[in-house]
């Protein structure tokens, strides 16, 4: 058995043994130009985020508008109206938008603490990333949460749309 990874008591320091001193990272030159190419892609991918972010805040307020000036022919089959989509697809703007900000953060601290050499804008940089991918977890995890009532959503709304084009209405 492999006992050199697994806890044992006898390696904690004690009172009487002084603590082992932490190692610290060497930023080479090598480690600094990819943290510099990675700001610089960061801070590309932030500004492409804002524009599409700034694209669907547009598309939802034009299909707000749009739905609602176009008049109800036919009896709307939603029990809301329709310029709501537009103001959900704002909404989905305004989430989006949190961590993206995070990495416009991160690109420019990081840039910054390659190019000033400063350890706390370092710190800064990898505490906006952090943050980045935190926000975006969290986002993926309530997306997950909704797949399995958007999918029930949709089987009966078809169901109940089925039934009633059929002319036989819900059943009971």
């Amino acid at each position: 058995m492999n006992t050199e990874n697994t806890f044992n008591e006898e390696t904690l320091p004690t009172e009487n043994q002084p603590a082992a001193k932490p190692e610290t990272l060497e930023l080479t030159e090598d480690i600094n130009h990819n943290l510099h190419s990675a700001g610089k892609w960061s801070q590309f991918l932030a500004i492409l985020g804002f524009i599409g972010t700034g694209f669907m805040v547009l598309g939802g307020i034009s299909v707000s508008l749009m739905t609602a000036f176009i008049p109800a022919t036919k009896p709307n089959i939603f029990p809301f109206p329709m310029a709501l989509f537009g103001l959900l697809y704002i909404v989905f703007a305004g989430v989006y938008f949190l961590p993206i900000l995070y990495l416009f953060r991160f690109s420019n601290s990081i840039k910054q603490a390659v190019a000033l050499k400063k350890q706390d804008q370092l710190s800064i940089a990898f505490n906006n990333l952090r943050a980045h991918y935190k926000t975006f977890g969290i986002i993926m995890i309530v997306i997950m949460c909704l797949y399995p009532i958007m999918i029930i959503g949709m089987v009966l709304f078809g169901l109940f749309s089925g039934f009633g084009a059929i002319g036989e209405g819900i059943p009971m």
